[in-house]
C-alpha cells in the first residue's frame, strides 16, 4: 500500500512556479464610470426608441392614409371625368377649321 501511494505521488502534477495574480483594476474616476454608463444607456435607448418611433410613425401614416384615400379617389375620379368629357366633346363637336 505504501508503494502504491509513493507511485501515485510521483504521477500527481506539482506546482513548479509561483504565478503572481494581478491586483483587481482600480475603478476609474467617477466621471469616467458615469460617462460609460451614459453611453451604454444611450445605446440601449437608441435601439428601443428607434423601433418604437418607427411603429408610431407607421401607425400615424396608416391613419392619415385611411382619411386621405376617399378624398384622393374623389379628385382622381373628377379629373378622369373631366378628361373624358373634354375628349368626347372634342370628337363629337363641330370640326375645327385650320387656318391656312
Amino acid at each position: 500500500m505504501a508503494a502504491l501511494s509513493k507511485k501515485l505521488l510521483r504521477t500527481l502534477p506539482t506546482l513548479t512556479e509561483v504565478v503572481d495574480v494581478p491586483a483587481p483594476a482600480a475603478p476609474g474616476a467617477p466621471g469616467e464610470l458615469e460617462e460609460a454608463l451614459v453611453q451604454r444607456v444611450l445605446q440601449r435607448l437608441e435601439q428601443t426608441l428607434d423601433a418604437q418611433v418607427q411603429k408610431v410613425v407607421a401607425d400615424a401614416l396608416q391613419e392619415q392614409m385611411k382619411e386621405l384615400a376617399p378624398r384622393i379617389r374623389q379628385r382622381v375620379d373628377n379629373a378622369v371625368r373631366k378628361a373624358v368629357t373634354q375628349a368626347v366633346a372634342a370628337e363629337t363637336g363641330p370640326p375645327v377649321r385650320r387656318a391656312g
